[in-house]
């Protein structure tokens, strides 16, 4: 069984609904809650996985994780958001496409997935999955802002307004030093990103400079002193975003240009924007260029798909004060009322909302989960393996809570099916206090109580390499009490719960 008890109370998630619920004898119950005091700061996301800063200080990320990015310590992909263990006092999170990073008050930034965290040996409980924990870049100090970028570097604003290219340089296949080169030239900077290998400066008095970072010879980024002269851009800029080679700049007058890193083009109005009023940010997904206007609308424009393609706007998002980015084709936004909402094709739920959020494809947005909180009989309990909301019910694997519960399971196999060639299936049992459900993993599956198949209509949906089980369900036929506050992602299961 995959499961840690851990003391550390994990930070909850966003909204109240007043809602009062009681289902049946055993306690399952949703209570009203107070308006929440912890609500999103920053929000960003890479190739499928999600990371929010709170206002507490604390962190939580989701989706796709095979390199760590979730930083929960393991390789496995994450459904609903978790706590990364570890980090505080944090204003703002950034992500490239496997990697994320935290800046805290102090100026101090933390960085794990890919090569910050790599696997780990010898953990019993998760021998091939286990990965380590984020890591302090203790050669950045006094850092205002991380510049979002996609590429191997990255850039630092500082808080005396210099920025900095920083990248990883390997000694070999696992160590590797941070390299620092400060960017000459530039001074008040307010935004920086990196298109390939062009830093983009946007200074205080709207002034957008460019400088080239590569060394074709050596193959490397430059050093300080081989830096060139800075090229001069644009001005009177409000906001830069950028998607590989793509520059994005609003204009103080409303107009979005267009530059591309690869081409010696200047930046040009983007047509299809043309006639948009009010935008206020920019932001910028895989070809996509999100603009959010001062009505706290939210619009979308997928260049490069369609020739044709036009701006529109997101279902779902208004009200809206702040969006953000990602490396695929994932939206976020921060409500006026304390939520965060995300949109896109939900690849690995780096939505962080549903399993199987697929279905929203870019036009509706929906509210990203609040990490889940486990107790078990009064104890804090941490498993490894993810859990999922479908369809508003909760789910949870095999290795999570059963065993901390008392509840004890069997793997075996059903009689031969004559309506299905003698086919035998494995059964999961459950059994707690000479009480036995059974689930026979047919097509479709069936739930056995004490050995009698029943009419239930039951699904088992398979999420992160693992079969997933109806919590509430099997809670509900064992006599198990449940307590599910779905606004705050608290879960209470067993005798003690209030």
């Amino acid at each position: 069984m995959l499961y840690l008890k851990t003391a550390k109370h994990w930070a909850k998630g966003v909204l109240a609904v007043l809602l009062a619920v009681t289902v049946g004898s055993i306690g399952w119950k949703t209570h009203a809650q107070a308006a929440p005091t912890v609500q999103p700061v920053s929000a960003a996301g890479g190739n499928g996985h999600g990371v929010a800063a709170w206002s507490d200080g604390s962190v939580t990320a989701w989706g796709y994780n095979k390199f760590g990015q979730v930083g929960d310590g393991t390789a496995i992909h994450q459904f609903v958001p978790k706590t990364v263990e570890g980090l505080s006092d944090i204003i703002q999170v950034q992500a490239g496409g496997s990697t994320s990073f935290a800046l805290n008050k102090d100026g101090e930034v933390w960085a794990w997935g890919d090569f910050y965290t790599p696997y780990m040996n010898g953990d019993a409980q998760l021998p091939f999955q286990k990965r380590g924990d984020p890591i302090q870049l203790t050669q950045l100090h006094n850092v205002k802002r991380l510049a979002y970028s996609e590429a191997f570097g990255s850039i630092v604003i500082h808080k005396d307004g210099t920025a900095t290219l920083w990248y990883p340089s390997f000694r070999d296949h696992q160590a590797f030093d941070i390299r620092l080169t400060r960017l000459k030239g530039f001074s008040d900077v307010r935004e920086a990103v990196m298109a390939r290998y062009e830093a983009v400066v946007l200074d205080e008095d709207g002034n957008v400079g460019t400088l080239n970072m590569y060394n074709s010879f050596y193959d490397r980024y430059r050093t300080e002193n081989e830096l060139r002269e800075v090229k001069p851009l644009a001005s009177s800029i409000e906001r830069i975003a950028v998607s590989y080679s793509d520059v994005f700049l609003l204009h103080s007058n409303g107009t979005v240009l267009h530059w591309n890193a690869d081409s010696n083009k200047p930046p040009a109005a983007v047509k299809d924007v043309i006639g948009m009023k009010q935008i206020k940010e920019i932001k910028t997904g895989y070809q996509r260029l999100y603009m959010l206007k001062s009505d706290g609308t939210v619009w979308q424009w997928n260049y490069n798909t369609v020739p044709t393609a036009k701006p529109f706007q997101v279902k779902g998002l208004t009200g809206i004060k702040a969006i953000e980015g990602s490396a695929s084709q994932t939206g976020y936004a921060v409500s006026e009322d304390g939520k965060l909402l995300a949109w896109g094709d939900g690849y690995y739920s780096g939505m962080g909302t549903v399993a199987g959020s697929q279905q929203l494809k870019g036009n509706s947005a929906a509210q990203v989960l609040p990490a889940m909180t486990w107790k078990v009989n009064g104890e804090n309990v941490r498993f490894y393996a993810s859990s999922a909301v479908i369809d508003g019910e909760l789910y949870v694997p095999f290795t999570s809570v059963f065993q901390s519960l008392g509840v004890t399971t069997k793997i075996g196999q059903s009689n031969p099916d004559p309506k299905a060639n003698n086919q035998r299936y494995p059964v999961i049992s459950f059994s707690y206090k000479g009480k036995t459900i059974a689930v026979k993993k047919s097509n479709p599956p069936v739930l056995l109580v004490n050995g009698k198949a029943t009419k239930e209509k039951l699904e088992l949906p398979y999420l992160a390499n693992s079969t997933m089980y109806p919590l509430e369900l099997i809670c509900e036929k064992l006599g198990i009490p449940l307590y599910w506050n779905q606004e705050t992602g608290e879960v209470q299961l067993g005798e003690s719960i209030r």
